[in-house]
């Protein structure tokens, strides 16, 4: 077992490595074999895993703090890590079966995923035919196992599941060209007509409300609480800890960059008061998101206003990271474009995370606005 500080401790003593390999991790646009087998072999597997399967059954709080030390050093590297700590959490709220069979061989499987629905699905006696391309997995070329998402047939209609698809029974197609997160290497799985067996399957709407099968399994509120409150926090912890990283990185440089006459830029008050705003709106964002791994690890399950708030409150902090970014790389002036300034890549990948989809503004401002006005649930917006 380790402790939430050992954690951090270890994971920290790991990003100058990670910082080193970013530009690597960019031109190959996948992360490098060694990071990978650093960050498994450093436990990142099994930070929120359940006890019973080897892990380390710690909360959510520790998986942010985890993320941020290695996202300060590299977005990319941050987004992959914080992958592999959510999916095991998701398959510890699947069917037992799928985690005995996952987890037989030991804890530190790195799992990869394509949530969306994009896969054919066609029941059969005993389970599911899986085919189709499933597109955005990130860490794909560095992972074994492989969730994807597909829609099948009930007698009640339609129903959005997630399939466990083992080493073997699926390929990868090099689709991720891309001019942020380019380190990410989120290609595309593909399936054809392989065999899921119901076991290693999962309705969405049951991790989606905390009620899934492998849920009553472990002790803790994490494996019962509302994916809305906790899953962007995947996505949004790189954004903060890379544009922390950031602005240690700007603040250092800063105190000893000359101007064209030869003056002093630290001494300008112009760059003092934009870089203390920005320090403040990372604080702010960073404090809105421990408010939401509060809310997210309760002992009680989350209200219909609470899940609203964590989902106003993942979008308000997407923003303020980004506004954070851009006065950074404004304040760099064409030195921070240069290939070598981590400043630029950070940009780009913060800008380019923004765009996830659990980040959106527009249906997050609105779901929150409708509540405080007494308006009903968009009934086209289930996640809600």
């Amino acid at each position: 077992m380790a402790t939430k500080q050992e954690l951090i401790d270890r994971f920290k003593g790991l990003a100058p490595g990670f910082r080193k390999r970013a530009e690597a991790a960019e031109q190959a646009r996948r992360i490098p074999p060694e990071s990978a087998k650093e960050l498994l072999d450093a436990g990142i597997a099994r930070i929120l895993m359940p006890a019973r399967f080897g892990g380390y059954g710690l909360g959510f709080d520790t998986w942010f703090d985890v993320i941020r030390e290695i996202s300060k050093a590299d977005a990319a590297h941050g987004w992959c890590a914080s992958l592999w700590v959510h999916h095991p959490h998701c398959l510890a709220q699947c069917p037992e079966e799928a985690q005995k069979t996952v987890w037989a061989d030991g804890p530190d499987v790195a799992i990869a995923a394509s949530f969306a629905p994009m896969a054919k699905v066609a029941s059969v006696d005993g389970g599911y035919r899986v085919s189709g391309q499933s597109p955005f997995a990130s860490g794909v070329g560095n992972s074994t196992w492989v969730f994807v998402g597909g829609m099948a047939e009930t007698a009640g209609g339609p129903e959005w599941r997630l399939f466990l698809i083992p080493p073997g029974d699926y390929t990868v197609v090099d689709t991720w060209f891309t001019a942020g997160m380019c380190g990410t290497g989120s290609n595309t799985i593909v399936t054809d007509n392989v065999f899921v067996p119901e076991g290693l399957s999962v309705r969405l709407f049951d991790i989606r409300e905390g009620k899934g099968p492998g849920s009553p399994l472990h002790d803790g509120p994490i494996f019962r609480t509302a994916f809305v409150t906790y899953a962007p926090l995947t996505f949004i912890t790189p954004m903060l800890g890379a544009a922390q990283g950031a602005y240690e990185y700007f603040r250092e440089w800063t105190k000893t960059r000359k101007g064209r006459d030869a003056s002093s830029i630290a001494e300008t008050t112009s760059i003092q008061v934009r870089l203390a705003r920005t320090a403040a709106d990372l604080d702010a964002a960073e404090l809105l998101l421990r408010r939401i791994v509060e809310v997210s690890q309760a002992p009680s399950p989350p209200t219909l206003e609470l899940r609203a708030r964590c989902m106003r409150d993942y979008a308000r902090t997407s923003e303020l990271v980004v506004a954070s970014i851009d006065t950074l790389i404004s304040m760099s002036g064409t030195a921070g474009f240069a290939s070598s300034n981590p400043i630029q890549r950070a940009w780009r990948d913060i800008h380019f995370s923004s765009m996830h989809i659990s980040l959106q503004t527009e249906g997050h401002f609105s779901h929150f606005g409708r509540m405080e006005l007494g308006l009903p649930r968009d009934p086209r917006q289930p996640y809600y």
